[in-house]
């Protein structure tokens, strides 16, 4: 049973590879924008409930909504020379059930496939369970293979698939559900901070891999 949403509030948050901070129209907005508005992000938007948009006035717009949104908190994924390259979610925090949602993951192809990607991710699971929630939820399409390897990537667990549960741009989904428990946080998150420790980087590329990733990492500067 759904209970009432928490009121979210985002924050600053620092990295070893990159930092966090509140979505802001007009700074941010034109970046992500200029960085996910061409053909090789057709994907991506593909697996969106909303967007491409036609223009950075109607970006400006739906960011606005979201911004307004209390109960969601949106962060900013931001390199070391300040450039805003992709944007993740944490929403339906429900005080009563201990409950919360990571999610409206954005990732520009400057960020894709990055040890910032993953340094994001880390430290708003990090922020989610040092509010007090005990369960970490991740959704997606069933279909999407990419957020589906993240989840596992991260340490996720693979609860089942929600049949026709979203209806994204006119088209029934059925939807894959994974969890963190908060007590299974302290040994993945050992693990996530080891991986993103610098001594494991060389020439930019990882020497030691984070459980079994399809996908490499590449530094970004």
């Amino acid at each position: 049973m759904a209970g009432q949403q928490d009121i979210l509030t985002s924050v600053e948050l620092f990295g070893r590879w990159g930092s966090l901070r509140p979505l802001a129209i007009g700074r941010d907005s034109a970046s992500i924008y200029s960085l996910s508005h061409d053909s090789s992000c057709e994907l991506t938007w593909r697996q969106m409930k909303v967007g491409p948009f036609s223009s950075l006035s109607a970006f400006d717009d739906h960011v606005k909504e979201l911004v307004s949104d209390q109960y969601r908190a949106f962060f900013v994924v931001v390199t070391p020379d300040d450039q805003a390259v992709g944007w993740l979610c944490l929403m339906d925090g429900q005080e009563a059930h201990k409950s919360i949602e990571l999610g409206y993951v954005l990732y520009t192809p400057r960020l894709q496939r990055t040890t910032l990607a993953t340094e994001a991710l880390y430290l708003v699971m990090q922020y989610a369970f040092g509010l007090g929630y005990g369960r970490l939820e991740w959704t997606c399409t069933a279909e999407n293979e990419r957020s589906r390897r993240a989840a596992d990537r991260l340490g996720f667990t693979f609860e089942g698939v929600l049949r026709k549960k979203w209806t994204l741009k006119g088209v029934p989904r059925d939807i894959a559900m994974y969890s963190l428990l908060k007590s299974e946080w302290p040994a993945r998150g050992a693990e996530l901070e080891a991986w993103l420790s610098p001594s494991n980087f060389a020439d930019g590329r990882q020497l030691s891999a984070l459980r079994q990733a399809s996908l490499s990492a590449t530094t970004l500067s």
